[in-house]
């Protein structure tokens, strides 16, 4: 059966409201419509052509009485430049496909199907916005912690005791007159051993400040990048090198991180956000690789309702592009 027809009986199942959401849709295309029936370019196409709203603006133009070959050609290019690139096949046949599922062109209009090129695959085993990675790694690589030197030994005191010279000994009335003269000398040497071991202690205590403060400084850059969530990650292979792309979330804030692999470790080199908010009652986000350089990201909020988005990876630049989305957010309700 050809693709637009599987479409119709999508319609037929689900109800035309399905064509309003990418989200919704891609769901539903994926329980209604047999594995192998479109390849990942293909369904790329169909849910970008519901994301950017160039569906809606198609139906609009023939509710106004446009002729459809014009519009749908109008339209597809203005698709095809969204998602930057040149090719505007696909995208005029996706919406000629996606309008004559919801009724308002005849079968003879819809554009022939582009043939796959030789890295498209078939939908078979296409992963699902839910397989997230459970525990994905930070958005930042963590900063190396400091080393502090440690203190210089303490310097030795070398005591240098003159010869006594060799006399006879003393009268009992020299002894009583030399004990005073003795008892001066202990004491300054006690005074002297007490602040030598007194600047010990304290070269001691501002070594040990010091590393104290050095360890509270890490411990707070950590909490403050411990503030994203991460909700969804995957690798995406392009122009030879590995990326990696996170969907982090702040609060109801939400971002698509780019991140590259430099020597096994991932550093972020971009980072662009979503037009639409991630709700308390929004679950189930991903982000997944669509083939070539594009990827898919979103997420539901109840029901069929949810957000989704595309967007390109330019690894060779270090640049995330992220499209713009024409279809209203999900509200709180």
């Amino acid at each position: 059966m050809a693709l637009h027809d599987e479409l119709v009986e999508l319609r037929a199942e689900v109800g035309p409201q399905v064509f309003d959401d990418p989200v919704a849709f891609r769901a539903a295309f994926d329980d209604f419509v047999p594995e192998g029936s479109a390849t990942t370019g293909e369904v790329s196409l169909l849910v970008g052509a519901i994301a950017t709203g160039a569906l809606q603006r198609l139906v609009e133009q023939l509710d106004l009485g446009v002729d459809p070959s014009t519009a749908i050609a109008m339209q597809g290019d203005l698709l095809a430049r969204d998602r930057g690139t040149t090719e505007t096949s696909g995208a005029r046949w996706a919406l000629s496909a996606l309008a004559h599922a919801l009724g308002v062109v005849p079968v003879d209009l819809v554009l022939t199907r582009p043939t796959p090129g030789p890295e498209a695959t078939p939908t078979a085993g296409r992963p699902s916005s839910s397989d997230a990675p459970a525990d994905p790694g930070p958005t930042r690589p963590v900063a190396p912690p400091v080393t502090v030197p440690a203190p210089p030994p303490p310097v030795a005191t070398h005591v240098i005791s003159e010869p006594t010279p060799s006399v006879e000994p003393p009268s009992a009335t020299a002894r009583r007159r030399a004990n005073p003269l003795l008892l001066a000398v202990a004491a300054a040497l006690a005074v002297v051993a007490v602040v030598a071991i007194a600047l010990l202690v304290l070269r001691d205590d501002d070594s040990s400040a010091g590393e104290a403060d050095d360890d509270t400084g890490t411990a707070t850059a950590g909490e403050s990048a411990g503030d994203e969530e991460i909700l969804a990650q995957t690798d995406l292979e392009t122009d030879g090198a590995t990326s990696r792309l996170q969907l982090v979330r702040n609060g109801t804030d939400v971002e698509v991180v780019l991140l590259a692999d430099e020597g096994g470790d991932y550093v972020e080199v971009d980072r662009q956000p979503s037009p639409c908010p991630y709700l308390d009652a929004s679950f189930d986000a991903g982000i997944e690789a669509e083939g070539g350089n594009e990827f898919f990201y979103g997420w539901q909020t109840r029901g069929n309702e949810g957000f989704g988005g595309y967007g390109q990876v330019q690894a060779g630049d270090g640049v995330l592009i992220v499209y713009e989305v024409d279809a209203p957010c999900p509200t709180e309700r």
